[in-house]
Order: structure tokens, then sequence, then C-alpha cells
């Protein structure tokens, strides 16, 4: 506008415009700016007398900047940040005006996703917030604006300190348009609500988005419970794009990246440990304690292909308590229970050797797999489990042998090849132990099973 506008026409102007400056100029040339801050303290020290020219009231003593400096972006960011101005009038070589660059311009180039995803609102929020009560007037409100040299003033609750709405410069350029009486016009009855607030753990990003939706210059951050917590500008959003202030961000993605690198690994770490122990926890009886029958086809397998290579033996024990039903039913289940403990446990104990595996294989029946044992190594470890479970002299009314519980077993030994398996060592020792069965209980059946001809050859 020419320098002879009054500054009525130019706050006309500003409001209808929706714009936060005018700026001043004669044949092209700038001579000076009057903006929303001029307005607002104006308005605070009573000073604003709207017949006078903008000649009268501009500020003269402008930074300005040359067209062919406006190719780096970061560089006009760090300009605005570190001469503290939200106007940037850009100069072509013969000094005439041909444009203006603010955070708002700024802002609308903003692109920097992943940058902005990282940092939190609660990372650059300015949290002392000037701040005000619904029932004050519009012109104490301006003048704490003024003093404080804010652009805004967010109204809150006074009992509950949660932010209810918001009073900015140009609002006040906008009461003054309308010739509003700021002493006898009240917060409550003209600031902007409902309030659109976003909380301190929301990324910068969803910010600028929400800025970009509202086609507003700030947001107000409140706590989850509601209250008050800061204010993000566009000008806190503009200074993001600092070099500077971009490397200080990127540090704070790198600690991020490598703190949550560091968490993800003790959390796999922690995820293989619980899984391992799922596993285990997978293969082991929860009764007795001792594996269960999946680990003892997996043990068998693996024994299978590795004494199958050495051309060494593998015997099989089937256990099975004799007239366990009938226990059960003299004594009931939880006796029943305690029994078939004690009965792992003293399998356990009468095979000493680490590569010997004892599993329950199904209701009272166990099996003992004896690794690198010959037929004779398979009944001294039978004989020694019919003498130890006699000895523990558990009392069965029901059994033939003095009254005490008893077990049955069948003992097969072979030497694994690729033409037979371990299912036929399972058959073969369960064979045997209903051969054992049939000959009055309390017993073993032993027998080397024969190598199959196209192997042995």
């Amino acid at each position: 506008m020419p320098p002879s506008t009054t500054v009525q026409r130019a706050i006309a102007m500003m409001s209808e415009a929706k714009q936060s400056c005018v700026l001043i100029v004669a044949d092209q040339r700038l001579l000076g700016i009057f903006t929303e801050r001029d307005v607002v303290k104006g308005s605070a020290n009573h000073s604003l007398i709207k017949t006078q020219p903008l000649a009268e009231v501009m500020t003269q003593k402008l930074i300005t900047i040359e067209v062919s400096e406006t190719n780096d972006f970061f560089a006009l960011s760090r300009l605005l940040s570190i001469k503290k101005i939200r106007h940037l009038p850009v100069l072509d070589k013969q000094e005439q005006l041909v444009g203006i660059i603010t955070p708002t311009s700024i802002r609308k180039l903003l692109r920097p996703e992943y940058l902005l995803r990282y940092v939190r609102a609660a990372d650059v929020m300015a949290r002392q917030v000037i701040h005000g009560l619904p029932d004050a007037s519009v012109m104490a409100l301006t003048k704490k604006m003024a003093h404080h040299r804010v652009s805004c003033i967010v109204i809150i609750n006074h009992q509950t300190f949660v932010p209810i709405g918001i009073l900015t410069e140009r609002d006040i350029v906008r009461f003054q348009q309308m010739n509003l009486d700021l002493n006898q016009t009240f917060a409550r009855d003209v600031m902007s609500q409902p309030l659109s607030t976003m909380q301190p753990q929301d990324s910068l990003w969803d910010v600028n988005q929400r800025m970009h939706e509202l086609n507003v210059r700030r947001l107000v951050i409140s706590h989850p419970t509601g209250k008050l917590a800061g204010v993000i500008t566009q000008s806190q959003m503009t200074k993001m794009l600092d070099p500077a202030e971009m490397y200080h961000v990127m540090k704070q993605m790198q600690e991020t990246i490598d703190r949550q690198t560091s968490e993800l690994k003790q959390l796999n770490q922690q995820l293989q440990t619980a899984n391992l122990e799922l596993d285990q926890l997978s293969k082991v009886d929860e009764l007795t304690q001792i594996v269960n029958r999946r680990k003892l086809n997996e043990f068998l397998d693996q024994e299978w292909s590795r004494l199958g290579i050495l051309g060494k033996p593998l015997s099989l024990i089937m256990c099975d308590i004799d007239h366990f039903k009938s226990y059960n039913d003299l004594y009931g289940h939880i006796a029943g229970d305690k029994c078939l403990r004690e009965i792992a446990q003293t399998l356990r104990k009468a095979t000493r050797r680490t590569s010997d595996l004892v599993a329950r294989f199904g209701g009272e029946e166990f099996a003992v797999v004896l690794p690198n044992a010959d037929n004779n190594g398979a009944e001294r470890v039978a004989k020694k489990i019919i003498a130890q479970i006699q000895q523990l002299e558990i009392p069965h009314s029901s059994s033939s042998a003095n009254g005490c519980l008893t077990v049955s077993l069948g003992a097969a030994t072979v030497i694994p090849n690729q033409s037979n398996s371990p299912e036929m060592l399972l058959q073969a020792a369960d064979r045997l132990l209903y051969q054992s069965k049939q000959q009055g209980r309390n017993r073993y059946s032993l027998e080397l099973l024969a190598v199959s001809p196209s192997v042995a050859s």
C-alpha cells in the first residue's frame, strides 16, 4: 500500500485478506512495514490512531533479501530464526519489491516427514504459555500480549487450568477493524472456540498436518488430563529447518534409533529365551517332570541317525505299571499321581548315563532310551529298574508281589540302519512288554533284533 494509506484502511485490508502485515511501497520501492504486532502494541498503549497515515507508524529499518539469495531453503529459515522476524521482504537487483517470505510460506513447503515424525511436540513447544481468563477484557489481554511480545493468549478455565479458547494478534486486528471497544469486550465472547488441541507425545508431523488442515499458525498442546501444557507456533516449526536444529534433532533421532535397536536386541534375546523355554516346556510332562512323547520321538530320530552312521547299538525299554487302574480305584487319583512321579524318578536313578533318556510314553507307560547300549547293557538296566521299584515298597493290595506295586518291561536292541526305523524299535519293545504281562508281570522280556541282510552285506 502507498505511505498515505490510513491505519484504519490498512487494518481493514489486513483483516479482509487475512494477512499478517502491510508492505508500504512507493514506485515499487519498499519503504516500510506495518504488522499485526504493531496493531497489538498500539492498541495496548492507546497510541493507535486510525486516521494516521502508514508513513508515520510503519517500521522503516527492514531486513530484506535479494531474490537471487532465496535458493537456500535452510538459510532462509535460519535468517528468520536468528533475526527473530516473521516477515522477510524480497527485492530484485533494482531494489524493487517482488515478494515476501514468512514462516507461513516456508511451512507450506515443509516436507521433511521422516524428520518431523521422530520429534515430539514436547521437544519444541513453548512451555511458558501466556494465558488469561474468560472474563478478562480484550484490552487487558492485548496489553498482556504486547508486554510479553507473544502472538496469542490462551484462555483457560481458572479452576481446572484446561484451555478453552484462544485470542491471537489477528483477532485484535479484526476487532479494531470492527471498531469494538476493547475495554468492554470480554474474552469469553470473542475467543476462538472450541479449541483444537494436541498432546505432548504427538509428532511434529501430526502437528504440521493439523496446522494445514485448520489453516492456523499455532496449536495449543494439552496434557492427557486436559491441562495446558504448551503452545507450538509456525515460527517454532520453521526453526526446525535451521541446520543447527536439524543436526540436534538428527542426533536425537540417532540416539532414539540406537536405544530402540538395543531394546529390540534385548527383546529378541528375551523372545528367543522364552521360545526356548516354551519349546522345552512343550516337551516336558507336567505331572512327572520328565520328557514327554514328543521329545522321545525327536530323541529317537536323532540317535537313530547318529548311531546308524557309527554302526553302534540302540536299546529301548518300555515300562508299564502293573494293575495301575485298580491302584487308582483303590487309593485314588492323587495317590496315583504321586505313584507316577515316584516311578519316573526311580527310572531316572536306574539310568545314570547322561546320554540316556527317560520319557513318559502315556498313561502309566514309560520309555527308557539307551544309546550305544547292547542287549547286555539293556538287561542290566531292566534288572535294576525292577529291583529299585520293588525297593520302593509302594503298597498295592491287588498286586501278587507281596502286596507291593510292580512294573513289567519289554527291552529291544538294534543297530539302526536305513531299512528299519525307530517305529520298528518301539513296536518291538511294546510287543516284548506285552509278553512280560502275559507271563505273569513283574519281569522283563529281552530281544536283540536282527539286522537287515541288505545292510549286513
